[in-house]
Formats: C-alpha cells, sequence, structure tokens
C-alpha cells in the first residue's frame, strides 16, 4: 500500500467522534476513476472534522498511478487480454461483459483485504463504490460495513433510465419531470436500462446513495430519485458535487500549458471549445466535416482530440495548427477545466459526457450538445431542455431519427449553425449565458465551505458514525 500523505489539521469540534476510514472503489474507467478518486482526495483533506474521513483507493496498478497523493492505495493485480487496462479505451472487438468480469475478479477480493485490514474497535470503516460495481455492496456487506453507492453519471440520467425501464415495463406512466426524454434519448441508454434491475437490487444493499451533482443543478431529480419505488432502495440520496480532479496545468518542464498561453492571447468569451472525450467515436468523415464547421463558424476554435482519433485528424488538419482559425491538439491530455474556466471560453461543444458536463456548468459557459452514446443522450435532453443552457448540434441533422447517432455524418453546414447560436449575439443566446452564468456561480457555492454539496458530504459523514455508535451502545442497551 503507498504511503498517505498527512491531512491537513483538523478542529476538535468533533474530536470525540469515531475516526471514518473509507474504502473507495472506482470503476477501471478514467471517466469513472476521476470524480471517486477527486471526493476520496477530499475527504482526506478536509479540515472540518465533520467532513473529514481517512481514504484508501482499491484500484490496479494503471489507475494506481493517476490516484491523488494524499490518498492511499490498495493495489490489485489486473490481467485482462490483450493487455486492456481502461475500460474506456476498450477496443469495440473486445467483450465489455468480460471485461466486467476480469474487474470483479480481480477487485472483489482486494476490497475486501482493504476493508478489513482498515478494521478496528476505534474506527467507523464504510465503502464508497461506482454504482456500477454492482458487487460491492454484497462484499460490504459480507465483510459487515456499510456501503454507499457513488453515482459518476446525474440524477437527471439516473432517474430517467429508472423511469424508462418502469414504463416500459407497464409499470408507471412516464412522469412529466422527464417530458424532455426522447425516442432516441432512450434508445442510447438501451443496455444501462435493461440493467436496471440489477443497479436497483444493488442499491437496495446500501445504507446511501451519492450523485456528483449539486442542489442547484438536480435537486429535484435527485428528490424524485430518492422516492422511486416508495423510496426503498434508497431512501438516503445525497449530492456531493461538482468533484473533480485538479491537476496543474503545467508541461513537464514547468512552463504553463501552451493551449492557456493560446487563450491568453484571444478576446474574451470569443473561443469556443470542441472535445469529445477521450473516446470521441467520430470516423475519419466525421471528423473533416466537424474541421470545415468549426472553420466556417468564423469563430476562433480550440480543438482537443483524443489519441484514438488523432491520427486521422492531424492528417486532415495539420494546416490549422498555423492558421488564424483556432488551434487544434491531438494525442495527449488537455487541462479541460482549466480551459473552460479561461475568459477566453464562451462555448464548449461536447459529447456530454457527465464531467464534461459538470466542468462547463461550473465555469458558467454555456454548450452545444453532440451526444453520441449512452446516457450522452439524457444528458442532452437535460442540458437543452431542463436547465436551458445547451444547443442540439444534431437537431440540424436528424431530430428524433430512428438511425443510429454515430451512423449520421453531421455536415459542417450544421457545425457552423450550431456554433452560431453557441457563441451568437442575440437574446436566446444571451439567456443561455446568463443562465450558464448562474450555475457556475452555484456550484462552485456547493463546494465551498458551508455550501449544500459540503454540507450533504459532512451529513452523510455523521450518519455513517452514528451506525457506529449504534452499533457500539446496543449490547450495554440489551444487557
Amino acid at each position: 500500500m503507498r504511503a498517505t500523505t498527512p491531512a491537513p489539521a483538523r478542529r476538535d469540534a468533533d474530536a470525540d467522534a469515531p475516526t471514518l476510514r473509507l474504502v473507495f472503489l472506482p470503476f477501471l474507467s478514467r471517466s469513472h476513476f476521476g470524480p471517486v478518486a477527486a471526493k476520496a482526495a477530499a475527504a482526506a483533506a478536509a479540515a472540518d472534522a465533520s467532513a473529514a474521513a481517512t481514504a484508501t483507493i482499491v484500484t490496479t496498478p494503471h489507475f494506481a498511478a493517476l490516484a491523488p497523493p494524499n490518498v492511499a492505495v490498495h493495489v490489485a493485480p489486473f490481467h485482462f487480454p490483450g493487455g486492456h487496462e481502461d475500460f474506456s479505451l476498450l477496443p469495440s472487438d473486445v467483450s465489455p461483459a468480460a471485461f466486467f468480469a476480469a474487474a470483479e475478479a480481480a477487485l472483489a477480493p482486494a476490497l475486501a483485504d482493504a476493508v478489513r485490514g482498515s478494521s478496528s474497535a476505534a474506527a467507523v470503516v464504510a465503502v464508497v463504490s461506482d454504482a456500477v460495481l454492482h458487487w460491492a455492496p454484497r462484499v460490504a456487506r459480507e465483510c459487515g460495513v456499510p456501503h454507499v453507492t457513488f453515482h459518476t453519471i446525474g440524477a437527471f440520467a439516473a432517474s430517467a433510465m429508472v423511469a424508462i425501464h418502469h414504463q416500459r415495463e407497464g409499470e408507471a406512466p412516464m412522469p412529466d419531470a422527464f417530458h424532455a426524454v426522447t425516442r432516441r434519448a432512450a434508445r442510447g441508454n438501451e443496455e444501462a436500462i435493461a440493467h436496471v434491475p440489477l443497479f436497483r437490487a444493488a442499491e437496495a444493499d446500501s445504507f446511501a446513495v451519492v450523485f456528483n451533482s449539486f442542489a442547484a443543478l438536480e435537486s429535484d431529480f435527485a428528490e424524485y430519485y430518492r422516492t422511486l419505488d416508495n423510496g426503498s432502495p434508497p431512501n438516503k440520496v445525497f449530492l456531493v458535487g461538482p468533484s473533480r480532479a485538479v491537476a496543474a496545468a503545467v508541461t513537464d518542464g514547468g512552463e504553463r500549458d501552451p493551449i492557456l498561453q493560446w487563450l491568453d492571447g484571444q478576446a474574451a468569451r470569443s473561443v469556443v471549445y470542441a472535445c469529445f472525450g477521450s473516446t470521441c467515436g467520430m470516423g475519419t468523415s466525421q471528423l473533416r466535416e466537424l474541421a470545415a464547421g468549426l472553420r466556417a463558424s468564423g469563430r476562433p476554435f480550440l480543438w482537443v482530440i483524443p489519441s484514438a482519433a488523432a491520427d486521422a485528424a492531424v492528417t486532415t488538419e495539420k494546416e490549422e495548427r498555423a492558421s488564424s482559425h483556432g488551434m487544434v491538439v491531438a494525442g495527449r491530455w488537455a487541462p479541460q477545466g482549466d480551459i473552460v474556466a479561461h475568459r477566453a471560453v464562451g462555448g464548449f461543444l461536447t459529447h456530454c459526457g457527465w464531467n464534461s458536463t459538470l466542468d462547463a456548468v461550473a465555469a458558467g459557459v454555456p454548450l452545444a450538445t453532440w451526444p453520441l452514446r449512452a446516457e450522452q443522450f439524457l444528458n442532452e435532453a437535460f442540458l437543452v431542455d431542463v436547465a436551458r443552457v445547451g444547443v442540439s448540434v444534431r437537431e440540424e441533422v436528424d431530430g428524433d431519427t430512428d438511425e443510429d447517432a454515430e451512423a449520421v455524418v453531421v455536415t459542417a453546414e450544421a457545425v457552423a449553425s450550431a456554433v452560431g447560436r453557441l457563441m451568437g449575439g442575440d437574446d436566446d443566446a444571451a439567456a443561455r449565458r446568463a443562465r450558464a452564468a448562474e450555475l457556475g456561480v452555484a456550484a462552485r457555492a456547493a463546494v465551498a465551505d458551508g455550501g449544500s454539496s459540503c454540507g450533504d458530504w459532512a451529513e452523510l459523514m455523521s450518519q455513517l458514525r452514528a451506525l457506529h455508535r449504534h452499533d457500539t451502545e446496543a449490547p450495554h442497551a440489551r444487557s
């Protein structure tokens, strides 16, 4: 186990409370690992005793290298055919089910070992695991400790999937709250919707559920999730975000990232930032249309392309690197949180992954939405029709089509039109910017001292400690 950097000194207000030891278990995907690891780091560093805990992350050697320096790591050996270690980078011809099974085989015994190694009579031990690891509550129960389910998606998307499942099973009509969920949004989540009973059964073994979100954004949908199935499971739902990893935006040589240096020279709110996550999922023809659309928009742009698509994109857009149109960054990590928070960025063209969504919301930046898979379609419905801080790119193309979203090439004209609506100066664009700015203020306040997310996390920690007091006092009450 890696040595832990000492946490800051804590106040003595809760000095008599038992030590709280949290064992965090993220899924083996960078987009899932980041927010769970960030919450572990925040818990370990909390100066307020009511929110503080010692933290351990159980993960594989690949992800151990990405763990925060102030969090201990319990490393689980992991071997998968082809040497694949990150689910988000899994080739299309590799079975996702096989990867999930291998992850369980590696992580389940390691989780049990970490929990038992953390246990003591004077400490409260609890497991906090990614919601997709449906077997983790069982391991926690077998170890005799409480379990908390951590959703790395939003409360709207999670609730919508349950509501869609209930509607299809004839158990309940679609609630009015999900009027924005279209057929395409539902279809993009078929596999997850099919597994709703499995995940809900796992949550029945959880003490509580937390979402990487905040009250001003999703309190209504967190309450809806809490009351689903008459509140069982679960009846304890907490909003504890935005939880995101914070990395220094410097190069290996200690200089400020060239991306940020380029942004420094751009006018305020003039740049559209385009990025579609670590896997992208676009073919060469779509990348070319996207490049042409960004040029045709007439706006300066920053386009970050993941390594999976870098070769095709660099070949297509090599000339853009030296042009006045914008900047293309291919095949390397980029400091997204710092990018969207930069004064020069006025809009974000995104695949609607929840981490990217929260980065934009926390920075108060409106979005042009272009979902590609999974719950991204639900996130688009939320951003465009509920929060009203986004414009849809694909509505220029296919509306509510039954075609596979990734199979339909979005034209350069549609891209340019969406960017124009996003960055424009009309009343609709101004209203989106105003709403985005308000949410940005609320997001930052939620994770500041006394904020709603800090309060939810502290309340959860208090309830976990109360379980320990109840368990230790019960024998005396019975004697």
